[in-house]
């Protein structure tokens, strides 16, 4: 019988049955693969200084799978899961309405490490540096990522990247549009370059004697034209001290932009942050005193207000002092462990121009369950003190969390 004459069904069951004949068996298949990723519940309450109470339940998952393809080569991928409930999210949000489940392939790469000493990372990956965040949903790319480790004690990072459509933009854009006082529309201009233009970047981490060092440098097409980072960290003893400075100047499109827009806003196309943190760890106890100060003029440091690289405090301060102008936050925390159980607090205080002085006192508490799962609470209270572009705010946060 022709192939022409079989109906519909029989046609997908033929294909369906050369598909299968050409498979990897199961067991062949999985050989060789590494599998992680975590289940993450969060209970979130808020209440700002409206009284207006906001309550949601966030729902996230993230599935990492790293398979041999050959000698030397590996694909990897990642799928991250999100939603969200919110049972009684105060007058503006919808109540008792289930978020949409999210699915997202957050990375898919190629990994070939054949050469002594090289790695080279080409997909949709992490970006690099500290400028950016590489966790769960974090800052990623479409391009490459080369990592050479021949040297002793140093290891030497390449990246292009010809589209950067995974930063923060409530950080990024954001920011920049925020400090201009104009609508999404007036800021079009601004806006429209955001994750469509090339990034470069490179960096070298390594050790000169007791010393750990870490040295950046990046440009991004039409918003940065030169981004410099270093940091110096050294421990010794349970003491430990780390201190950093990140340049960042801005491109002639972007501030010629913001000049045109509103002349006032920035006095200056280059802008510095610092800071500084020391203390004492064992492996029962720390405490940890910090000093930050974001510049006057071009206050734009960070890609993402969840980046891995900057010294930052609490668990709301550092998103409202992120890229924002002429800011000295004073920190403390500390925390112990017993037995299972985890405790932590601090106290964190931001000086701005004027009256904007924002700060923060919070207080953590964790217990291990399981050797992979953790359960973990915090009570955060952030006080506005009449800061621009800060509502004062009570947050608590209930977190259950299984890892593999």
């Amino acid at each position: 019988m022709k192939l022409t004459k079989l109906s519909l069904a029989a046609i997908v069951a033929v294909g369906a049955l050369s598909s299968f004949a050409g498979a990897t068996p199961l067991e062949e298949a999985i050989k060789g693969v590494d599998v992680s990723g975590f289940a993450r519940l969060r209970y979130i309450h808020d209440a700002d200084e409206a009284d207006v109470n906001s309550e949601a339940i966030r729902i996230s998952g993230e599935l990492n799978i790293v398979a041999p393809v050959a000698d030397g080569l590996a694909c990897g991928t990642t799928l991250t899961t999100e939603g969200y409930n919110y049972p009684d999210s105060g007058a503006s949000a919808p109540t008792g309405d289930l978020g949409a489940q999210s699915f997202n392939f957050d990375k898919y790469y190629f990994l070939y490490s054949g050469v002594k000493d090289l790695a080279v990372i080409g997909g949709k990956y992490t970006i690099p540096a500290p400028w950016a965040e590489s966790g769960y949903n974090g800052s990623r790319g479409n391009g490459l990522v080369a990592l050479y480790s021949g040297v002793p004690n140093w290891t030497f990072a390449g990246a292009l990247y010809l589209q950067t459509n995974g930063f923060d933009a409530g950080t990024l854009d954001g920011d920049l549009l925020s400090i201009l006082s104009l609508s999404s529309d007036d800021g079009s201009a601004v806006d429209q370059v955001f994750g469509k233009d090339n990034l470069f970047a490179l960096g070298a981490i390594g050790k000169a004697g007791p010393v750990d060092l870490q040295f950046w440098a990046a440009k991004l097409d039409h918003l940065i034209d030169t981004t410099v980072f270093a940091q110096a960290a050294f421990a010794q003893s349970g003491f430990n001290v780390r201190a950093q400075v990140n340049y960042l100047k801005l491109a002639d499109f972007t501030y010629d932009t913001l000049e045109a827009l509103a002349p006032t806003v920035l006095g200056d196309d280059a802008g510095l942050f610092y800071g500084i943190e020391g203390g004492y760890k064992n492996d029962k106890f720390f405490v940890t005193a910090g000093y930050t100060q974001t510049d006057k003029d071009q206050p734009i440091y960070a890609l993402d207000s969840d980046n891995d690289g900057f010294i930052k405090f609490g668990q709301q301060l550092y998103y409202e002092t992120t890229n924002a102008a002429d800011i000295e936050t004073i920190c403390v925390k500390g925390g112990a462990t017993i037995g299972l159980f985890g405790f932590e607090a601090g106290y964190g205080f931001a000086d701005g121009s004027g009256d904007a002085n924002p700060s923060e006192l919070y207080a953590l508490v964790s217990y291990q369950l399981a050797p992979k799962f953790g359960i973990e609470l915090y009570y955060s209270i952030l006080d506005d003190d009449d800061a621009i572009d800060v509502t004062a705010n009570d947050e608590i946060q209930l977190e259950l969390k299984y890892s593999f």
